[in-house]
């Protein structure tokens, strides 16, 4: 097993596009705690530190062609795939670099936004040192960092499963492949067996079984990197501290709210707390906490009021997530269920189901008149949170009825995608410019999407059909593949219904696709 600073690099990571990771995402979670966020109007740079395979780096800049996007990884097999993707998709704004974080070009120069998923927790200390150098020297005043943790408490119990499989996985002979499937199989023979600290700790015993549905090079790189860590909020707001750097917010939107947090009966004792760095502390112990996506910021320039919110951010645009949502909407984050109803909400739903504003067009409105600018932003972030509304770049089109005959995919970059990952079991992530982001589609509807690009609705159901079979890509239904064809088609059948009437419109309103050139 080869390590770099105790990091393996013999196996590929898995694949996978984090929208945490979008500049979008970042400003929004900044500018809701009211912290002025970068622009991204033209000219900006992202750093992506342990960029893996790349699917975050190069759909964010085939996202964002406005921005420059440099990813780091210390693997070279990575590299290799990313400079790949990266000529294939025709993306001139993105480039990969073999390097550990020792020893950065020395020209690399200053990035807006700086981000590290899946990082900082698997390295040594001297690595994070490393890392909070990157920071202080390349993240430029008033920039953006994102960092993602294993996160205390949430890991107190389930920490010495990780101890066990890196254990076992290290007397095993053979790939790093073989070690973490027979450390795995070891797991699973002590939790049957019952051993004590399973029947002490019945939620560990239950999270074995979601370890066997997990891909093998994902178990290995999470739990036999030598220097895995879970940290307390605490600890990773002290080390960003030392380079000079404050918590200005943190990912998903919900978790900047913590009503949307903890338990009614818990929520009294932070209404009595103003301290932001001990609210974090004490939300994590009420919600369990076993992830952090946190967001710091150097030199923060701190928005005064909603006026200064409203007036001075731009590219940040709401609309209505679907629109057919009707109130009351209710939403359970994990550990409270919440619901969001009133006439307010009735009034946004109303204007952002058909157009995205921004948040000074939404405050212009005549039908908000008698609502104070506070109250409409309050409910404009809570419902963002909650998942009634969401937040793009610019302002998104309404669908043509053309555009149900045959759509086009006018990127390279998502010709590129869809093309080459059709029916591999996972998720593909499509770049918007609308948004800023990417957008999932899971592999079916890919292949739906494909198809349709490729010929049109006429006989979709049957191509996609053939697409399957030779693919030998089985349905399920129930957890079970589906082996009558009859029920095949069916199912088939349904799924390009669903597609053309719900999936259609809403790539269209993001710009994945468009009408066909004459």
């Amino acid at each position: 097993m080869t390590l770099a600073a105790g990091y393996i690099t013999d196996l590929d990571y898995i694949p996978g596009f984090y929208p945490h990771m979008s500049p979008t995402a970042i400003r929004y979670a900044a500018s809701l705690n009211r912290v002025f966020p970068p622009t991204i109007t033209d000219n900006f740079r992202y750093l992506e530190l342990g960029c893996g395979l790349g699917q975050s780096l190069t759909t964010l800049a085939a996202a964002n062609p406005q921005g420059e996007f440099i990813g780091i990884d210390i693997n070279p097999s990575h590299i290799e795939t990313i400079e790949k993707n990266i000529a294939a998709g025709g993306l001139k704004n993105a480039r990969a670099i073999h390097s550990g974080f020792i020893s950065l070009p020395k020209d690399i120069g200053a990035f807006e936004f700086i981000s590290l998923h899946g990082v900082f927790s698997w390295v040594s200390q001297e690595v994070r040192e490393q890392i909070l150098g990157i920071a202080k020297k390349h993240l430029a005043p008033g920039g953006l960092l994102l960092v993602s943790y294993n996160a205390m408490p949430g890991w107190a119990h389930l920490q010495p499963i990780r101890e066990i499989l890196r254990q076992y996985a290290a007397m095993r002979q053979g790939d790093t492949t073989q070690r973490i499937r027979d450390a795995l199989n070891y797991l699973v023979f002590i939790r049957d067996k019952r051993a004590k600290y399973f029947e002490d700790n019945p939620r560990a015993a239950a999270y074995v079984d979601g370890l066997l549905k997990q891909d093998l090079r994902y178990l290995a790189h999470e739990y036999l990197n030598e220097h895995w860590t879970s940290f307390y909020f605490s600890e990773v707001a002290a080390m960003f501290r030392s380079a000079e750097m404050a918590f200005v917010g943190s990912l998903p939107i919900h978790t900047n709210f913590w009503d949307l947090c903890v338990r009614p009966e818990f929520q009294d004792l932070f209404r009595t707390t103003s301290n932001r760095l001990v609210t974090e502390s004490h939300k994590d112990f009420c919600a369990n906490t076993a992830f952090r996506w946190d967001i710091y910021s150097k030199q923060p320039q701190i928005i005064e009021g909603i006026e200064g919110r409203a007036d001075l951010i731009d590219g940040l645009y709401f609309r209505a997530i679907r629109n057919d949502i009707k109130l009351p909407h209710q939403s359970n984050l994990g550990v409270v269920t919440s619901t969001v109803q009133g006439p307010l909400y009735e009034i946004l739903l109303m204007i952002l189901s058909q157009e995205a504003l921004s948040l000074s067009e939404i405050l212009s409105r005549p039908q908000l008149t008698e609502n104070v600018p506070a109250e409409i932003t309050r409910a404009l972030d809570a419902g963002v949170a909650m998942g009634l509304f969401e937040v793009t770049a610019s302002p998104v089109a309404e669908l043509p009825k053309a555009i149900l005959e045959q759509p086009y995919v006018s990127s390279p970059f998502n010709q590129f995608v869809l093309e080459n990952d059709l029916l591999s079991g996972r998720p593909i992530a499509l770049a918007s410019t609308a948004t800023g982001t990417g957008h999932t589609l899971g592999d079916l509807d890919a292949a739906i999407l494909h198809e349709l690009c490729l010929a049109g609705k006429n006989s979709l159901a049957e191509r996609v059909l053939v697409r399957l079979t030779d693919s030998k890509r089985s349905i399920q239904k129930d957890g079970q593949p589906v082996t009558d064809e009859t029920l095949r088609r069916e199912m088939i059948d349904k799924a390009c219904a669903v597609f053309l009437k719900e999936s259609i419109p809403r790539l269209f309103r993001l710009g994945i696709i468009g009408l066909k050139p004459l």
